[in-house]
């Protein structure tokens, strides 16, 4: 009778050879030493083998009844090879709401900006995936998570409340297409949600303010690199992040144009900003300070990551010691240049292009990003002329 001890002391020779320990089962020595389990059967008169591990780690005791296994399956005409991969099948049908989590978000967000990335990851972690996370997903009710989200937005987290909402939603909807689970619950309770009214950015829009205010930032007192990130959004108008992802890498100096890359965009659409030529001599300044970066404004402590998107605005705030507290953010570059364009009959669709805004019409929204750009050129090129003398005007 084969034992662990003769399998145990099996040398390897110089050519591959078995050892048969019962009916069909067999340990298979390799010149190197490794030993492998094998089971042979014959299925529907085809002959069929399967590894059913490595030895010791699978033991005489457990290959043995795993051949029984598979003979009894053998008996009642199902093939185990067959019946293994349905089992693994199932098994990889069942995933937690973490498990389905995590694999959305490294799909979703793979060539997104790293900082919101990580923060839509942290959402979950902080809120779901404590009281949910190792919960099969297809096991979650709405109620469950309807709980949870009205709790945080009653804590004051309005808007933090129905983003992670969203991202729940959204994970729901990749576990249905993946097969993890039916449904997405969320939409039992679709409407139910606090809605928090929208917030307006502090802007300037006088003319004698807003060439107060060109001048303070003229004198900003700070680094070369933030002055310039100040001036620069007041020129172009982009988002605070945006401006603060852009690479050198997508500066155009020949063709005078900036490109934002649709994985830095909040629309996911590549941005075309064309260059006046005051944006142009800023980034010249610019270019032998942070060139070295691939980013415009890396951050002073990595130069491999981009300073914080609130630096622009803590800039602000210190202008003349507080000066602009509730009165002006980064955010307002882009309203200011709203109703400054408007206010001087520039076609409202070509600013909306400009600032970057969902279009409405879906179709239309589909756009190339260098849609229009001969007369948006003009109208940077008009607009940063304007600025300039407003700041003259006092």
């Amino acid at each position: 009778m084969i034992s662990d001890y003769s399998l145990k002391k099996a040398k390897p020779r110089e050519k591959e050879y078995t050892i048969s320990v019962d009916v069909g089962l067999s340990l298979f020595i390799k010149p190197s030493g490794s030993k492998l389990w094998r089971y042979r059967y014959s299925f529907h008169g085809k002959p069929v083998k399967v590894s059913l591990g490595k030895y010791p780690k699978v033991s005489l005791r457990e290959a043995k009844e795993k051949a029984l296994e598979y003979s009894k399956l053998i008996e009642q005409g199902i093939d185990p090879v067959i019946q293994k991969k349905v089992n693994k099948a199932r098994q990889n049908t069942v995933k937690t709401f973490r498990d389905v989590a995590v694999l959305w978000h490294g799909k979703k967000y793979v060539d997104s900006n790293p900082r919101y990335t990580k923060l839509v990851m942290q959402r979950l972690q902080n809120y779901i995936f404590p009281l949910l996370g190792d919960i099969p997903i297809q096991k979650i009710e709405a109620p469950e998570l309807f709980n949870i989200i009205e709790e945080i937005q009653e804590a004051g987290k309005v808007d933090t409340g129905k983003k992670i909402n969203s991202y729940c939603s959204m994970i729901f909807r990749y576990g249905v297409a993946k097969g993890f689970c039916k449904r997405d619950p969320t939409q039992d309770y679709r409407g139910m949600l606090q809605t928090k009214e929208a917030a307006h950015m502090p802007t300037l829009t006088d003319y004698n303010d807003i060439s107060i205010f060109l001048k303070d930032i003229h004198s900003y007192s700070g680094t070369l690199q933030v002055k310039i990130a100040l001036k620069l959004s007041a020129y172009i108008f982009v988002r605070p992040s945006e401006l603060i992802s852009s690479e050198w890498e997508y500066i155009d100096f020949d063709n005078s144009q900036w490109l934002i890359p649709a994985k830095h965009m909040k629309m996911k659409r590549d941005h075309m900003i064309p260059m006046p030529s005051q944006v142009k001599k800023l980034l010249q300044v610019l270019l032998p300070i942070t060139g070295h970066s691939r980013y415009l404004f890396p951050s002073q402590l990595r130069d491999d990551r981009p300073m914080h998107s609130e630096t622009v605005n803590k800039a602000i705030r210190r202008i003349d010691n507080g000066k602009y507290i509730g009165k002006f953010v980064s955010h307002g570059f882009r309203s200011m240049a709203s109703t400054l364009l408007n206010e001087h009959g520039f076609r409202s669709d070509i600013i909306e292009k400009q600032l970057a805004h969902q279009e409405k019409n879906k179709i239309r929204g589909a756009y190339n990003h260098a849609e229009y750009i001969d007369e948006r050129a003009n109208m940077m090129q008009w607009y940063a002329d304007y600025l300039d003398k407003l700041f003259l005007l006092n």
